[in-house]
């Protein structure tokens, strides 16, 4: 009986044992497969992100002005990185040792080494064999432009995503959208082999901007040049299609390299020549005198008197330079009297100045779409006492931003239609709409054309072999006790050529030197530079013959 009971307790036991392994058995290979294939699955085979560029940035003739080049980011998984391997590690990458012991620290799953490393040096790391360090392909924005275009392109962070400029207002189109795949890892970590593609990447969209980029690097130099031999503190430079508004060359000064985020300076990344805003002072007189003209005040050949030179309203003084005595709408223009442009406003409607401004764009943007864009200001004309009224005519009281300007003056150089400044060359060219009589214009671009001639304030903006039309500006900036006597802004304004306007071009100047302060003197100049060779460049035959080059005997 003994021997009986031992062997039933052995064999009950056996059994027992048979059917928990088959249990197991049924457990794993039936209940449990597809969790423990997912388990296994998940320590070789893993979803990547397939990232994908940054669409590209061209100018209007296919140049490169923002690409984006592939390189290759560093990470780690902290709970894979052995501590021993980090001074290695930092050896290798370049970041502390510290450095990295923090993040791990920190981070549980994921930490970056290193980002942004060229493809060849970070496969050399992971090549080492270093546990939990893996590379992941992204794509980093060049700018083969640099300072040039930097304040219209604006910049991208580290992640690629737009922080300024074009980057910034046109970031759904430019952004990319990053696919996925699935691979397999060797135990170091390394991806051996692609199971398939999940998902396709989509890179972003290639945008083209109307920017001329021979007309761009004109502008930025002698922009730079001109800034730095005078000491002055800013400028800007727009240049605009009087045709279509398209924005043919844009820079601002001080400028910075966007390809070198380590030494950028917030001062130096505003795009002066859309958010910065101004009295626009004498530039502005041509398009009062369009409104004096349009409501019938005066004609071309009115004469007014200007003596003795300066004039009175209430405690306010008026003055000219000199005492021009009596003059033509031309010579108003041309000399550029303050006198004179007060005493027609005080005649005219300031209702109708005051449309006459705002249909030509001033008041309110430009409408294109870039990140802190400026309106500008236009009083309500209900608020215009008799000061207000004549100092609007020579620009004090409002201001402009240079983009504006530029936009006002192209639909004056239009023939008086409407033109809307345009940065895409795929955006709609809009506008159109008759807001001067053409031949109130072209009376207008006359009177702007004796002022670069003998006797006129813009002399030195004067082109050998083309004729233009221009306007000088200058006036005080205001200061913490009203208006500063020793600062100053200097502007000009051309139009070119004058028989068949194709550009017109603004020239801002911050703060010249005391001594070379009058628009004609520091910013006129500017324009002769950019336009001698642009001129050429666009294909715009010369329409006159300078004195010097006329043999004798010969036209």
């Amino acid at each position: 009986m003994a021997a009986n009971w031992r062997f039933y307790l052995v064999q009950t036991i056996l059994v027992v044992l048979l059917a928990a392994l088959v249990w197991r058995v049924v457990e794993l290979q039936v209940l449990s497969k597809d969790f423990l294939i997912d388990q296994g699955t998940s320590r070789w085979q893993r979803v990547e992100l397939i990232n994908a560029p940054r669409g590209s940035l061209m100018d209007r003739h296919g140049e490169p002005i923002a690409v984006s080049t592939p390189v290759v980011s560093l990470w780690a998984d902290p709970r894979e990185l052995n501590p021993a391997d980090i001074p290695r590690l930092a050896e290798l990458s370049g970041v502390p040792a510290q450095t990295l012991s923090a993040r791990q620290q920190q981070h549980r799953a994921f930490m970056y080494v290193r980002r942004h490393m060229e493809p060849a040096e970070a496969e050399a790391i992971l090549n080492r064999g270093l546990s939990g360090v893996y590379g992941v392909t992204e794509y980093k924005r060049f700018y083969p432009a640099g300072e040039v275009a930097a304040h219209v392109v604006g910049f991208t962070d580290v992640d690629d995503r737009g922080q300024e400029g074009v980057e910034l207002a046109f970031e759904n189109q430019l952004r990319s959208i990053p696919g996925r795949k699935e691979v397999i890892r060797d135990l170091l970590g390394r991806s051996v082999r692609d199971v398939g593609e999940l998902e396709a990447p989509r890179p972003g969209k290639e945008l083209r901007l109307t920017l001329d980029m021979r007309l761009q690097y004109l502008a930025y130099r002698e922009l730079k040049k001109a800034v730095t031999s005078q000491g002055a503190k800013a400028g800007s430079v727009v240049i605009m299609d009087v045709h279509n508004g398209d924005i043919l060359a844009m820079v601002s000064q001080p400028g910075f390299n966007p390809n070198n985020r380590q030494r950028m300076d917030a001062g130096a990344m505003r795009n002066r020549a859309m958010t910065d805003q101004f009295e626009p002072g004498s530039v502005l007189k041509p398009l009062a005198m369009a409104s004096f003209l349009e409501q019938g005040l005066v004609r071309v050949d009115s004469t007014i008197d200007t003596s003795p030179g300066f004039m009175r309203l209430g405690t306010f003084s008026i003055r000219d330079i000199r005492n021009f005595g009596v003059m033509t709408m031309t010579d108003v223009i041309a000399r550029s009297s303050n006198v004179a442009m007060a005493r027609l406003a005080l005649e005219s409607d300031p209702q109708v100045n005051w449309d006459t401004y705002f249909r030509l764009g001033l008041g309110q943007d430009t409408g294109i779409g870039y990140p802190g864009e400026a309106s500008g200001r236009l009083p309500n004309p209900v608020r215009w006492g008799s000061v207000e009224q004549a100092t609007l005519t020579y620009g004090y009281g409002l201001s402009v931003t240079p983009l504006q300007l530029a936009q006002a003056f192209s639909s004056l150089a239009n023939g008086g239609r409407r033109v809307n400044a345009r940065l895409l060359m795929d955006a709609p060219v809009t506008g159109g709409e008759q807001v001067l009589r053409p031949e109130i214009a072209d009376q207008v671009l006359s009177m702007m054309e004796a002022a670069v001639l003998p006797g006129g304030t813009g002399t030195r903006a004067q082109l050998d072999w083309f004729s233009i039309a221009g306007k000088t500006g200058t006036v005080h900036k205001v200061g913490a006790q009203g208006y500063d006597e020793d600062r100053y802004v200097s502007s000009f304004v051309g139009i070119a050529p004058m028989d068949n306007p194709r550009i017109v071009a603004i020239i801002i100047i911050d703060e010249p030197p005391p001594n070379r302060y009058f628009g004609g003197e520091a910013a006129a100049p500017v324009f002769r530079g950019i336009m001698t060779q642009a001129m050429p460049l666009l294909g715009i035959n010369p329409d006159r013959i300078p004195p010097q080059a006329r043999v004798e005997g010969r036209p």
